[in-house]
């Protein structure tokens, strides 16, 4: 966070949305694995779906922890290209609108399956 807070903030939003937490795309993508598991009747691999999720936000905030509350070993910012800070802005800016507005995302899916 000390060399680059706003790399840490969007590895956040990341880490959240692999970890399924609302409002992100993740949340949205776990939602219809676990309904679907559920619809299906596999419910004891919806459950250790599950026990692994919650071992996964462990392993995640861990990762969390040590970057917002971490000492930095090397003082130097990281220098990187504009390409790739858009191409990271535009990924969390959008793992963001997913998990707040799927609608219109839903839908394409829908519309994309065959007839």
């Amino acid at each position: 966070m000390h060399k680059s807070p706003g790399y840490a903030i969007l590895m956040l939003v990341f880490l959240l949305s692999l970890a399924g937490i609302p409002p992100t795309a993740g949340f949205l993508g776990k939602y219809y694995i676990f309904l679907a598991l559920i619809e299906t009747g596999h419910y004891a691999l919806a459950v250790v779906a599950t026990l692994y999720v919650a071992v996964a936000i462990y392993y995640y905030f861990r990762l969390v922890r040590s970057m917002f509350v971490g000492e930095a070993t090397e003082k130097a910012p990281v220098t990187t290209s504009v390409g790739l800070q858009f191409a990271l802005a535009a990924a969390g800016i959008m793992t963001l609108v997913v998990g707040i507005y799927p609608e219109p995302f839903l839908q394409m899916a829908q519309n994309s399956l065959p007839k």
